[in-house]
């Protein structure tokens, strides 16, 4: 089935071009990958970088024939500002490939009906938000080559961030100190995680610790929006009269192929830059929803990890606690999708007869006293109807990543 997507007559020739040059640029960086995950961003970078750059002219023609017409700021090279006041171990800050901007976000995104969306196949992934009253699905499809969407919806000034090679997908609020901004790819990564850096005030911000990690707004936790991951068919299923991202974005790309290869979000081998820390206990991409849970005294946050394989046929609902914080957790391995919410102190909200509800998408829960919630933790009918839950600071990757970035973690076992 995936194999239709790939045949050269289906495909424009300016889509093969941009398909040749991802697989030219990312063997390029495999090349070097391994050197200056050693050597660090200094020193001896300075030397690759110029001779990536002798190989680097053709592709950059072939990657300008993919953007014809386009209006991609001007990339800058990709080396991270000098200092020790980075909030992660500067010399695991590596360039990823294409200068800054050189992975153009999109900064003017426009939507159209689900109803009359057709370039997506029913098992592709979209990554939903439901913000303020409107819903609508990014998709993977657009996000692989762009990363980060700068938009706004219901009043909210957001940004959509993608990381294409840890399987993460946030959302959060653009409004930093009465402030909005606009965030770009930096092009640096951290342990194969994206980087953003923020264009007003050239912060750096790493997408799965969800802050700042470098500048002005160093420390700062940023304000974060629900999002729930899923299949194009259970998405439309649910939200059919949901508003989707259209490959109107200005730059060509090959929306309709895959940016790293059809086989890159299940092929458990193929990790762009080494990792420093491994757990077999799952597959390096196998699907999970992972929690950050309160800071310890030395700044790490705890994780929770919950394995969407393991939430079984249906949709399941559960109860959990990380520290002295109760959770809610929502998931279906049919479905591909996860959630979680966080339980407020003071809340009489009840939910300890909490029960799963099937086959009435977007309705995936109902609490004792009659309340039924969707996806979101909306109330959607019942005496509760128009609350909403408090989504936790939580999105769903890849199990390697989860297990790199974050040295605290606890993976969820069902009983």
């Amino acid at each position: 089935m995936h194999d239709a997507e790939n045949r050269v007559g289906d495909v424009p020739f300016s889509g093969l071009l941009c398909r040749l040059y991802v697989r030219i640029r990312y063997s390029l960086i495999f090349l070097t990958a391994a050197t200056i995950r050693k050597n660090t961003v200094m020193g001896h970078q300075k030397n690759l970088f110029c001779a990536r750059h002798l190989l680097i002219v053709p592709i950059l023609m072939m990657a300008a024939a993919c953007d014809i017409g386009s209006s991609d700021p001007d990339p800058v090279e990709s080396t991270p500002p000098d200092g020790d006041e980075w909030l992660i171990p500067f010399d695991e800050i590596v360039d990823g490939g294409p200068a800054r901007d050189g992975v153009p976000s999109v900064d003017q995104p426009e939507f159209a009906p689900a109803r009359s969306t057709t370039y997506i196949p029913d098992y592709r992934r979209i990554i939903g938000v439901h913000v303020n009253g409107e819903i609508r699905a990014y998709p993977h499809q657009i996000l692989d080559w762009h990363e980060i969407v700068n938009d706004e919806i219901g009043g909210a000034a957001i940004a959509l961030v993608y990381c294409p090679l840890t399987g993460t997908g946030v959302c959060w609020n653009r409004t930093i100190g009465g402030e909005t901004v606009e965030f770009g790819v930096s092009g640096l990564l951290f342990r194969n995680n994206q980087i953003a850096y923020d264009r007003n005030t050239e912060s750096y911000w790493l997408q799965m610790h969800l802050r700042s990690v470098f500048g002005p707004h160093r420390g700062y936790e940023l304000e974060t929006c629900q999002v729930v991951e899923t299949t194009w068919a259970t998405w439309k299923a649910m939200y059919p009269e949901s508003r989707v991202l259209t490959t109107n974005t200005g730059h060509r790309r090959d929306y309709d192929g895959y940016a790293y290869g059809a086989d890159f979000a299940t092929n458990h081998d193929d990790i762009l830059y080494p990792v420093n820390k491994t757990d077999i206990r799952l597959r390096n991409k196998d699907r999970v929803h992972g929690i950050l849970g309160p800071r310890t005294p030395d700044d790490r946050p705890l994780v929770r990890i919950y394995a969407l394989k393991h939430f079984g046929d249906g949709v399941s609902v559960f109860l959990d606690r990380m520290d002295t914080v109760d959770y809610l957790v929502v998931g279906s391995s049919d479905y591909d999708f996860a959630a979680a919410f966080r339980m407020d102190p003071g809340s009489d909200l009840d939910f300890r007869g909490i029960q799963a509800v099937q086959d009435e998408l977007p309705v995936v829960m109902q609490d004792a006293d009659g309340n039924r919630w969707d996806i979101f933790g909306r109330a959607v009918e019942g005496p509760r109807a128009g609350e909403r839950l408090t989504p936790a600071r939580g999105y769903t990757g890849y199990w390697y990543a989860w297990v790199d970035v974050f040295p605290i973690l606890h993976l969820h076992q069902r009983r």
